[in-house]
């Protein structure tokens, strides 16, 4: 597996890259929907801190697909030219995340939305790995 760069295609495989990217902006929006059940349940056992951090965190990231299928719609079409050209590792997919999800953040005023976008972008590329056999001379 290499870090800069993945098996080239002749072209760009959009089935799997929307499915890559469907699971990439449903995984944080399910994480979010059991940090709410876990708030719920444990509500009563934990103090005013911890659970108000629990519960801002749960909402965010029920609410991130709604950011995410923006940040998507610029990530795909970089990811698809990247991915042709055999380019889309694992750094310049968190260098494409980590700049995708600045720019959102910075637009919307959300200072984590760098470090947000890396790791969506980062889903992106390990389920578009699996799909997609990109690693190690993969078609």
């Amino acid at each position: 597996m290499s870090l800069i760069r993945s098996a080239p295609t002749d072209g760009t495989p959009w089935r799997d890259l929307f499915s890559a990217a469907a699971v990439a902006v449903a995984v944080p929006f399910f994480i979010g929907v059991v940090l709410l059940a876990l708030f719920l349940m444990a509500r009563s056992v934990l103090t005013n801190g911890p659970d108000l951090m629990i519960w801002v965190i749960a909402m965010a990231l029920i609410l991130s697909p709604l950011q995410t299928v923006a940040g998507m719609i610029l990530a795909l079409p970089l990811a698809a030219v990247l991915i042709r050209a055999g380019w889309f590792g694992w750094v310049p997919a968190s260098l494409l995340g980590l700049s995708i999800g600045g720019l959102m953040g910075t637009m919307i005023k959300f200072e984590p939305g760098a470090a947000f976008g890396l790791c969506v972008t980062l889903i992106l590329r390990a389920v578009l790995g699996r799909l997609r056999q990109m690693d190690e001379g993969g078609a």
